[in-house]
């Protein structure tokens, strides 16, 4: 497993900060997590891989959301995902 993995943002919800076809670095070594933080997640329903913002951390599980409430599906929806399904933190964002 490589400490470094690299995603494309495919949709809006997580404008402005991050705009379709955005990548983003992801760090796969266990980082603390902080509120606030962007992170990538396993989606609960598809499996897929998402990124959101961690808004709150408790009792092994994180609430996601995006930064774009409008146009994000996440934890409102969704609900908390288990801190297993962070698949890493983004550490740096190329435009």
């Amino acid at each position: 497993m490589l400490p470094i993995r690299i995603y494309r943002v495919i949709d809006r919800s997580m404008e402005p900060g991050l705009r379709e076809g955005d990548y983003v670095f992801v760090s796969r070594v266990r980082i603390h997590l902080r509120e606030g933080d962007l992170v990538v997640a396993r989606h609960p329903r598809t499996g897929l891989s998402i990124i959101k913002r961690v808004e709150s951390i408790g009792d092994g599980r994180a609430f996601l959301v995006g930064d774009n409430r409008a146009a994000s599906e996440d934890s409102r929806s969704f609900g908390s995902v288990g801190l297993s399904d962070i698949i890493g933190k983004v550490i740096y964002t190329v435009r």
